[in-house]
């Protein structure tokens, strides 16, 4: 047979041949590469001797006793290997893709967010990815991480307001606390509210043991005034159903305004000092996440935002229409 730099181009050779070419090359014995390949001695051979006329060079030296690569099979075979690893990374990849497209998850988060920011997340998570489950499990805040460790949710989205020290928490969402007040209020128009402004105002905070609570008293603390409330509830909703009555002002999360039924409820950002929460997604690190979650997160992060700030945005025009 010919040099191999002299050979012209091949045209015809197939994948089939070339995991032939592989295999013998491999075991070194034509009986035993047919075999994993399940095909017959003769049909394996047959591949071999077709390679090598459509390449035309010689890839094995055959003996009676064995058979081994020449110096152009040696020269082939790494190149050969090569384009098989693409080929299984481009393969896992469109595995990977057809993966991302269907499944089921399941999510384990608290009532004010399964109720105010999931919702539109998971309407536009089902419009790109139709096939995929998504399995809501509203919980007490105690209990998402519980959720999570024992597998009943692959994931949990919750606020950063404690360290859970076996569970990693990734954030996905840094949240502004905003004054929420009827539109009609003096402060209602303003593009941002100072703390020491809401000193002597009556408010509607969450009871102590909330982190939300924390972080007003922190606010408040700053500045060096004690907090002194006109409502502790239990729940941010009754916080907003209070400011919706024109009972009181409160300091809630910008996410948390969307529940408000009132167009008269406005939104405005508190500032001196700015006060942020982190929204996290709580994972099990000895558990991998499967390729739904992953694209879930991913569009959590990308759209949260964009959200959270239309649902601001709205409210204050609202209260410039009026």
């Amino acid at each position: 047979m010919s040099d191999p730099r002299n050979a012209v181009r091949p045209t015809g050779v197939t994948i089939r041949q070339l995991r032939a070419f592989v295999a013998v090359a491999q075991d070194e014995s034509v009986t035993r590469a047919a075999q994993r390949l399940h095909i017959t001695p003769s049909a394996l051979s047959m591949l071999i001797s077709t390679l090598e006329g459509e390449l035309a060079v010689r890839l094995f030296e055959r003996t009676t006793r064995r058979i081994s690569l020449t110096d152009a099979g040696l020269e082939l075979l790494p190149s050969i290997r090569k384009v098989f690893d693409n080929l299984d990374q481009a393969f896992d990849g469109l595995r990977q893709l057809s993966d991302r497209r269907s499944g089921r998850f399941a999510v384990a988060t608290s009532p004010l967010l399964a109720a105010t920011l999931l919702p539109p997340l998971l309407a536009g998570f089902r419009a790109r990815f139709p096939s995929i489950r998504v399995d809501l499990f509203d919980l007490p805040v105690d209990e998402i991480a519980q959720a999570v460790r024992s597998g009943q949710a692959d994931f949990g989205v919750c606020t950063a307001d404690t360290d859970i020290p076996d569970l990693v928490a990734t954030t996905l969402y840094q949240d502004r606390l905003m004054l929420a007040c009827q539109g009609s209020h003096p402060l209602a128009g303003r593009r941002e509210v100072r703390w020491a402004e809401l000193v002597g105002e009556p408010l509607a905070v969450l009871r102590h043991g909330s982190g939300l609570r924390t972080l007003v008293e922190k606010g408040f603390a700053d500045m060096g005034e004690p907090l002194q409330p006109a409502f502790e509830v239990a729940h941010v909703t009754t916080a907003v159903g209070l400011v919706e009555a024109g009972l009181a002002l409160s300091i809630l999360p910008s996410y948390a305004l969307s529940s408000a039924r009132s167009p008269g409820v406005v939104a405005v950002p508190l500032t001196a000092p700015v006060m942020e929460r982190n929204i996290v997604a709580l994972t099990d690190g000895q558990r991998q996440l499967s390729a739904p979650c992953e694209a879930f997160l991913a569009h959590f992060k990308s759209e949260v935002t964009v959200l959270a700030a239309v649902s601001v945005v709205k409210k204050v025009k609202r209260k410039a229409a009026g």
